[in-house]
């Protein structure tokens, strides 16, 4: 059999990918950055419910939606507290007993900035305000959902590298292998989620069935991440491990909905937030453990396409792998395999 083995790139090779990848990521991390940083000034359908005879909503919703927020009209108070429960609205404005309940857990920013919309000259509603869905006490800023989901990043990102360039190959050289590559990351993301959901109930006080939901989002971040690591780096290479780190680091980071929701960021946060594993884990966490009636749905179909690509990418690898090695097992005597005959061409 005369399989030809694979080179080793060139230390050229791999100074001009690191130089090149390495500037290419900077300035992607750059436009990212500057264009979360580009806070607009309006948010984009904010949403809000309005309690209130019908002559009295009417203006109101008008001078509200041209600034931005989406009115939705609520018959009575517990309505409209039933949409915050839903996660339909960020906040209520109650014109029946000139009261204003926000929802920070929701939106931090529209909690800020409503009351002081309400109270310009414009409208001059000066309402008694009232918290009806406050951040927790261990995460005031809610910076601690975020630092959560990148830390499943950096125990996620690092393994599946490691994991594809310690093998015997960097591919999987057959089903059964692929099979073992996936358990490997399914352990591995459900262990080290559990272990940053212990570290969140004891630093962040997010215990119970906060716990839980931390955990059951980290084990399916990480296997996104993990898997999409595995799959690149064994079907890329080195190129591999600059694709995979885009979509968790250089733009989930940015692009989450914590502590800025995605109403209050630019359009490309705003359209491609919800589509990153990165985004939809931060958004289901915070659902899980603020708004448990909230529909979960969008973040976990988000998560399990992440999930199903890499693991199909990965399985595919070992199949071709498998399919080529029986090839050549069955090759003439004269010696010439497919991988001879590729090298030939």
């Amino acid at each position: 059999m005369n399989a030809r083995p694979k080179s080793s790139p060139a230390p050229g090779q791999v100074l001009v990918l690191g130089l090149v990848g390495g500037l290419v990521l900077a300035l992607f991390w750059f436009w990212v950055s500057a264009e979360g940083s580009a806070v607009p000034q309006n948010p984009w359908h904010a949403k809000v419910a309005v309690v209130g005879a019908p002559q009295a909503v009417t203006p109101l919703a008008a001078g509200l939606e041209h600034g931005g927020f989406r009115v939705i009209t609520a018959p009575t108070e517990a309505k409209a507290l039933d949409l915050v429960e839903h996660r339909k609205v960020d906040a209520i404005v109650n014109l029946d007993t000139n009261q204003l309940q926000t929802a920070q857990a929701a939106s931090s920013l529209t909690a800020i900035v409503l009351p002081q919309v309400l109270s310009s000259p414009q409208f001059n509603l000066h309402l008694q305000s009232s918290e009806v869905k406050p951040l927790a006490a261990g995460d005031p800023t809610s910076l601690g959902i975020m630092f959560i989901c990148l830390g499943t990043v950096l125990s996620a990102l690092p393994a599946g590298i490691a994991l594809a360039f310690l093998m015997r190959r960097r591919r999987p050289s057959s089903l059964a292998d692929a099979g073992v590559r996936i358990g490997v990351i399914a352990v591995y993301a459900g262990v080290s989620a559990l272990a940053i959901a212990a570290l969140a109930d004891g630093i962040l006080g997010y215990g119970g069935t906060q716990m839980l939901t931390i955990w059951g989002f980290g084990t399916l971040m990480g296997a996104a991440v993990m898997g999409t690591a595995v799959a690149l780096v064994g079907g890329l290479g080195l190129p591999g491990i600059l694709l995979s780190a885009l979509p968790f680091l250089f733009f989930g980071i940015p692009a989450a909905p914590v502590p800025s929701p995605w109403d209050w960021e630019s359009t490309v946060y705003r359209v491609l937030g919800p589509l990153d594993p990165f985004g939809a884990t931060a958004n289901g966490i915070k659902n899980g453990i603020f708004f448990k009636s909230a529909s979960q749905a969008e973040n976990l179909w988000v998560l399990a396409v992440w999930i199903a690509v890499p693991v199909a990418l990965i399985t595919a690898m070992g199949w071709w792998s498998e399919r080529a090695a029986h090839a050549n097992a069955l090759a003439p005597a004269t010696g010439t395999s497919s991988y001879a005959l590729e090298g030939a061409a």
